[in-house]
């Protein structure tokens, strides 16, 4: 494989990204192939959805018929709808986490409405937070300074949000009193993704203000490699930042959504008078597969 698939899950009214860098050599060193999942969200009611378990057992298999680990899994934040089926990934022998990207707040739901198995999906949630072992557990910042298996030597990851003063916001009001509800989504990982000089944008949930306008300040340069981008917020209109947008000026964008989703706030026709020659590809109408390759020289392919 000579280059970086992303697959973006039909996974109805949720999230679900899995990135596979395979094997490959940069100089005279070797780097080893590495699986990278974003959210997790499985709705048995939702007909025609993916089952993320049963579909990453099919896809990520080694030469032995066993399944590959998952080197990274990103919760970019604890909403209901970016982690239901984290108990049944927990539960699955089969399937090893290595490393867990947490965020540092002090969020807890009000309740646990909505999904059936939203309420053991937040404990597993806490209890992998909590991990002392496997998988190691890393809360990082647009401020951290990168690690050895993620910076320019390895899988070339950016991270755009959250920063501390997104954190901070999250948590506290203008007078620095606590917020009665922390607005989680608001700090959600917000990720670029480099091969070579091309980048994916994983945009969070985070709305434009405050969370596009601190990166669209802050992060200039990062933008405007972008090739293909995962809208914001399931392509919700209210996380569309124009002057984001236009910056990256992508030829892919994904929309992670339902039908419903799509019908009711879908910013579909704001993406496409913003960036009229990109290609439009909705989740909710098929799994999206993106493929990246290492040569700049050939083109992105969609399946």
């Amino acid at each position: 494989m000579d280059c970086v698939r992303f697959h973006f899950l039909k996974v109805g009214h949720g999230d679900c990204t899995i990135i596979h860098w395979p094997k490959r050599t940069q100089g005279e060193e070797s780097i080893d192939e590495r699986i990278m999942m974003v959210d997790i969200y499985h709705d048995e009611n939702q007909k025609g959805c993916e089952n993320v378990i049963e579909y990453y057992k099919a896809n990520f298999k080694d030469y032995d018929g066993s399944i590959k680990p998952i080197f990274r899994l990103v919760c970019s934040h604890p909403h209901q709808d970016h982690i239901c089926g984290l108990q049944q990934l927990c539960d699955d022998n089969e399937i090893e986490v290595l490393n867990f990207w947490d965020l540092d707040h002090s969020f807890v739901p009000n309740d646990f409405n909505g999904h059936p198995t939203h309420e053991e999906d937040w404990q597993a949630y806490e209890a992998l937070g909590r991990s002392s072992s496997e998988p190691k557990v890393l809360k990082y910042t647009r401020e951290t300074t990168p690690k050895p298996y993620w910076n320019d030597d390895g899988d070339r990851i950016t991270i755009l949000a959250p920063s501390i003063y997104l954190i901070n916001k999250a948590h506290y009001n203008e007078d620095g009193s606590p917020k009665d509800q922390i607005e989680i989504d608001e700090m959600s990982y917000a990720l670029s993704i480099r091969i070579n000089d091309r980048s994916v944008i994983l945009a969070g949930d985070g709305r434009n203000e405050p969370v596009w306008n601190d990166i669209y300040e802050n992060c200039k340069d990062v933008l405007k490699q972008c090739y293909v981008l995962k809208a914001g917020h399931h392509g919700h209109e209210a996380s569309f930042h124009e002057d984001a947008v236009k910056l990256m000026a992508p030829i892919v964008i994904v929309l992670s959504n339902s039908e419903d989703d799509n019908d009711e706030y879908g910013a579909e026709t704001l993406y496409k008078k913003a960036c009229p020659y990109a290609g439009i590809y909705k989740t909710w109408e098929g799994t999206v597969i993106v493929e990246v390759p290492f040569d700049s020289q050939k083109a992105i392919r969609i399946s």
